[in-house]
């Protein structure tokens, strides 16, 4: 009976612990697409100054950097490099006002991310 307990409660910590994991990745990956999403419409309307631009960029990147910390005990390390590659692009694209170029950059990061978030689904694809 004890070690039914003991399994039991293994489970139930594992199973959380997915949980929490999951939630935690969707939420954070949701953030970084929605401000990529957000400056890839400034840069095709155009209506934003280069400055502005330069301080989103910089402020997404800034949210990567405390999201890479956390994610870096979840997600395989070849795949947060991937992603801080694109985003280092970016930045340095819009930096030097190469901004319809920084696009394919913002492109890459957002299927990156959600390429993460979609591979940690729990699924039977995944299990299997």
């Amino acid at each position: 009976m004890r070690e039914m307990l003991i399994i039991s409660s293994i489970l139930i910590i594992i199973i959380c612990g997915a949980i929490f994991t999951k939630k935690y990745l969707n939420n954070t990956s949701n953030m970084i697409v929605n401000g990529l999403e957000n400056l890839k419409y400034s840069i095709e309307q155009e209506n934003i100054s280069d400055q502005e631009l330069i301080k989103k960029s910089e402020e997404i990147y800034r949210n990567w950097d405390n999201i890479n910390k956390q994610w870096s005990n979840i997600v395989l390390h070849e795949e947060i490099d991937l992603i801080e590659t694109a985003l280092i692009r970016m930045k340095s694209k819009i930096k030097i006002g190469e901004l319809e170029e920084s696009l394919e950059d913002i492109d890459t990061s957002i299927f990156l991310v959600n390429h993460i978030n979609e591979k940690e689904k729990t699924s039977l694809k995944n299990i299997f």
